[in-house]
């Protein structure tokens, strides 16, 4: 794990001063010579649509949030391109990370839904693997959340990384084998982070050597951390609570994304580095009143993310409103490289250049044509959909009804326009139903029945700790020891309580299922 670096050092490391003279020179040296362009993925966790300053669609006003402050990320979008139909590959973290990493929907990789891994095996495909094809000068590096299959991001493919982390790591650390809270100058390892990625980027510089770096933060992951200066500024601008250190964390996260994007223009390789922000699913806090639905869901809400794309080519400000999917960026990344060779049809994605570069003469080659996402949830609505344009067919699993939406006129998804296009509809459902049968999609009620019996095994591993550590309770007598005891036991209890409450929202959705499907018939 990084080195923690304080606030002061941080901010002092962004000065063009610290950086010296000589990191200027081999940055100007290196624009002269190298020809592959270094390429940078921002992989924020839990970031809704709306919820930065930049207005996402220009059609929409609801498209940015009035209070939220995210003046570098204003700074990405001046300089590059906004989507404003852009796609996250799951409403979940883990499957969509896997789906970036490979290039495939987590559908084919039967990783629909937190639980479960995805079909991996060493030699599968993945982003830095590719690079290295392109190029074995390429230096690949992972900072941040991992929370992918690949046991560690080096099994991905990854030259350098932070190791396997997940959530844990964005709040907690270890002191002399102590378990503490991260440093309040440091929250959700947004300096750190951001810190490391700079030292790596002008290692690569002063080697001479094209790089791809992937950093994938841990905000705006629950809990919500953020510097005090910055929550204060929020509450003085009106927000109370935790509405305040969420809009302070995604302003410390927006100052991180200022020192990678200072660092670039300091080493003088802005022109020759694609820069690409984006979000792991749907927000997961506020609730813009355009979208439905949130985080675990495949409405808008769930699964329509920022999306950001910067680098040589690409028109200051401009603009794309054709959807696309976190699936699109392997087959892009490589184009980018210089590798614009099709991809086998395996892969779902396509290479978005033509989108990126404003050739609205040419059309985006996809292995998979349209949009489809694939999430079936056991304890809450169990859903698929696919896009195709400015349509989405939206299918319960629970009943197999099929609704379909005209997103140009009603984002919130509330008016079936079914009646009005029949034939599209129609034709959506068979493609969308085609495409789950031909990958051999997860089954709903398979995973209701594994989850079951999962929770059961838990269950009656827990209480026999229960029994264990009542027993020991009952017998001690050094008082620090019987509250260690006591601690434990609560936890124990309480993961029992979350067994007990999931095996009931397992039971109440096959119970919905049977009941909505007896009812439609």
């Amino acid at each position: 794990m990084n080195r923690h670096m304080s606030r002061r050092e941080f901010l002092q490391a962004t000065g063009v001063g610290v950086v010296g003279v000589s990191t200027l020179g081999l940055g100007a040296c290196m624009s002269q010579r190298q020809t592959r362009p270094n390429i940078i993925l921002i992989l924020a966790d839990d970031l809704g649509w709306a919820d930065t300053a930049v207005r996402m669609s220009l059609k929409w006003e609801k498209s940015y949030h009035p209070i939220q402050q995210t003046p570098n990320l204003q700074r990405l979008s001046d300089q590059g391109m906004t989507f404003s139909q852009a796609y996250a590959a799951s409403p979940v973290c883990s499957p969509t990370r896997d789906a970036v990493l490979t290039g495939k929907t987590p559908t084919r990789l039967h990783h629909s839904i937190l639980l479960g891994k995805m079909d991996f095996d060493e030699n599968s495909p993945t982003i830095p693997k590719i690079l290295k094809e392109v190029d074995p000068t390429y230096v690949t590096a992972h900072f941040g959340k991992w929370g992918c299959t690949p046991k560690e991001p080096e099994d991905g493919g990854y030259d350098v990384s932070d190791g396997d982390t997940d959530n844990w790591h964005g709040d907690w650390r270890y002191v002399d084998g102590e378990k503490t809270r991260l440093p309040v100058d440091d929250p959700k390892r947004i300096f750190s982070v951001t810190t490391t990625a700079r030292k790596f980027m002008r290692e690569q510089v002063t080697a001479d050597r094209p790089f791809f770096m992937q950093i994938s933060h841990y905000a705006a992951h629950v809990g919500h951390f953020a510097l005090p200066e910055t929550i204060k500024k929020y509450e003085g601008l009106g927000l109370e609570g935790d509405a305040a250190v969420y809009a302070a964390m995604v302003e410390d996260m927006d100052t991180g994304l200022g020192g990678l994007l200072d660092e670039m223009k300091t080493l003088n390789i802005t022109d020759n580095t694609y820069f690409i922000f984006t979000s792991d699913n749907g927000g997961d806090f506020w609730e813009d009143g355009l979208l439905r639905g949130g985080k675990a869901s495949l409405w808008e809400g769930g699964v329509r993310i920022p999306t950001i794309i910067s680098g040589p080519g690409i028109a200051a400000g401009s603009r794309c409103q054709a959807p696309i999917a976190q699936w699109d960026f392997l087959p892009t990344i490589k184009s980018l490289a210089g590798d614009n060779t099709p991809m086998a049809p395996e892969f779902d994605g396509g290479d978005i250049s033509p989108l990126i570069f404003n050739q609205s003469d040419k059309e985006v080659i996809r292995g998979t044509k349209d949009l489809i996402f694939y999430y079936p949830w056991f304890d809450s609505l169990p859903m698929a959909c696919i896009i195709r344009g400015d349509y989405k067919l939206v299918k319960d699993l629970n009943t197999e009804e099929c609704r379909l939406f005209d997103l140009s006129l009603d984002m919130g998804e509330n008016q079936d326009a079914t009646t009005q296009n029949t034939e599209l509809a129609a034709d959506m459902r068979t493609t969308l139903e085609k495409y789950l049968k031909d990958v051999e999609a997860e089954d709903l009620e398979a995973l209701r029945v594994n989850r079951e019996a999962d929770l059961r095994r838990w269950t009656v591993r827990d209480q026999e700790i229960e029994e264990r550590l009542t027993k020991e309770l009952s017998m001690e007598k050094n008082s620090s020891k019987v509250d260690s005891l006591q601690t434990e036991l609560e936890m124990i209890k309480k993961r029992l309580y979350n067994h007990e409450k999931a095996l009931e929202r397992v039971r109440i959705g096959r119970l919905r299922r049977a009941w909505e499907k007896e009812n439609l018939e």
